[in-house]
C-alpha cells in the first residue's frame, strides 16, 4: 500500500483564492440561480401558450432584468477567472 501511495504523482497545488472573491462568486451564484428560475418560468409559460394555441405573452421587464444581471456579472466573473489563472502554480 505504501509503495502504491508513493508512486502516485502529487496533485498540482491549487491557486490562492481569497475570501472576498469567494463571497462575490457566492452572491453571483445566488443571483444567477434566481435568473435561471425566472427563465424557466418564462419558457414554461411560452410553451404552455403555444400548446394551447394562445398568443405568447412574455414579461419583457423580467427578461430584461435577467439579461442585465448576466451583463453585469460577466465582467466580474472574467476578472476573477483571470486573477485565478495568474495565481495558479504550474
Amino acid at each position: 500500500m505504501r509503495r502504491a501511495a508513493l508512486r502516485r504523482t502529487m496533485p498540482r497545488p491549487l491557486a490562492a483564492f481569497d475570501l472576498k472573491a469567494y463571497q462575490v462568486l457566492c452572491k453571483i451564484d445566488a443571483q444567477l440561480r434566481i435568473a435561471g428560475n425566472n427563465l424557466n418560468q418564462i419558457t414554461k409559460a411560452c410553451n404552455s401558450a403555444v400548446a394551447l394555441g394562445e398568443p405568447v405573452v412574455v414579461n419583457t421587464g423580467l427578461l430584461e432584468s435577467v439579461q442585465q444581471l448576466i451583463r453585469e456579472n460577466g465582467g466580474t466573473i472574467k476578472a476573477i477567472v483571470a486573477k485565478l489563472a495568474k495565481s495558479t502554480v504550474r
